[in-house]
């Protein structure tokens, strides 16, 4: 084993057999290698979740699946209004979106607003519009109706999406129920 002169120089040890070689640095691992290891260990674990995947028999699968389903439904808030219709028509110079809400919830639901969001044919968003219904209170298996009319159309808007939330903000769920015939 070397040790130091006082000059700075290496010199070996008495009765070492060890080559001493100046100006070489020991061995240090190249600056990525633990990148690279680390890497290595993560492939090695996802391959092995991949057999385990492939090991489990398919009722297993299936259960953890509607197990997080579930777990992901509990934690979304339940629809308060269904919507029942939603159309539109030109006119010669006027765009108008029509539709029509339900509340489907045993409360009364208190101003609700449609934020409509108009889209130009390439699909950006061009404007956005807030329009209230035409009844301040929704009673429970009550109705109620929007209506947009955007003066001066000129084929502006390829498609257009709605929303609904309450007056104080806050989001309103809905259940989009325009295909549902209900029989009574």
């Amino acid at each position: 084993m070397p040790t130091d002169s006082p000059q700075g120089q290496q010199v070996p040890v008495a009765g070492s057999n060890a080559e001493i070689r100046p100006g070489l640095p020991l061995y240090q691992p190249p600056p990525g290698g633990r990148i690279a290891r680390g890497a290595l260990i993560l492939l090695a674990l996802v391959v092995a979740a991949g057999f385990v995947l492939l090991l489990l028999p398919q009722s297993a699968i299936d259960k953890a699946v509607q197990t997080l389903q579930a777990s992901k439904a509990a934690e979304l808030p339940s629809e308060k209004i269904a919507l029942l219709y939603l159309g539109d028509e030109i006119t010669p110079k006027e765009f108008h979106i029509r539709g029509i809400v339900r509340n489907i919830s045993v409360d009364p639901i208190e101003k609700v607003d449609v934020t409509i969001r108009l889209y130009s044919p390439e699909n950006s968003l061009l404007e956005t519009v807030l329009v209230r219904t035409d009844t301040e209170s929704l009673p429970p298996d009550g109705t109620a109706e929007f209506h947009l009319v955007s003066p001066e159309y000129k084929g502006q808007f390829g498609s257009y999406s709605v929303d609904f939330k309450l007056r104080g903000g806050e989001l309103l769920p809905y259940k989009d129920r325009r295909g549902a015939r209900q029989h009574k």
